[in-house]
């Protein structure tokens, strides 16, 4: 790997891609599990994070494939940082076993943990999340509505139609 970057470095940033990955996993569970009832009443009392989630919730396409965008973006980057560091500790038969052991990582804590605390609390994690999904789904917009565009595509050439609500 030579100078060009640390091993604590790498370290450093794949704990910062799980954390992320955790924030997406754990968003979505309570952004999708949020009363909505109490969004409505809360949003109409004027909490920012409930009137913002209300907005994303009224076009969950885009709301979910920003999430996807988010979490497959930082779950692929630090699957590679893992080569790299496997690569880098063991060689090539360490890439086996930094796979096996971060799935196993990611999984409890960025995938269970999170989504199970989400549910179980979601409008503490909804709320403040919205705040922050906002502005970056009118940031990354442009690549949410293509990826929404080619997976209603692909739907629609296996057959699937959206009509009334409900799919057809």
């Amino acid at each position: 790997m030579g100078d060009d970057v640390s091993l604590a470095g790498l370290f450093g940033l794949l704990g910062l891609l799980l954390v992320l990955s955790a924030f997406f996993s754990g968003s979505e569970t309570a952004l999708m599990s949020v009363n909505r009832y109490q969004l409505r009443h809360k949003a109409r009392e004027g909490h920012r994070g409930a009137r913002l989630a209300e907005q994303l919730l009224s076009r969950p396409d885009r709301l979910i494939g920003l999430i996807l965008l988010g979490n497959n973006l930082v779950n692929f980057s630090a699957a590679s940082l893992v080569t790299l560091i496997a690569l880098e500790f063991g060689g090539e038969s360490a890439v086996a076993v930094g796979t096996g052991v971060f799935t196993l990582i990611v999984i409890i804590f960025a995938e269970a943990a999170p989504k199970t605390l989400a549910a179980l609390h979601p409008e503490k994690i909804a709320f403040p999340a919205a705040v922050i999904y906002y502005p970056l789904l009118k940031i990354t917009y442009p690549i949410v509505w293509l990826t929404n565009a080619a997976s209603n595509g692909v739907l629609w050439v296996i057959g699937v139609r959206q009509g009334g609500g409900e799919l057809q």
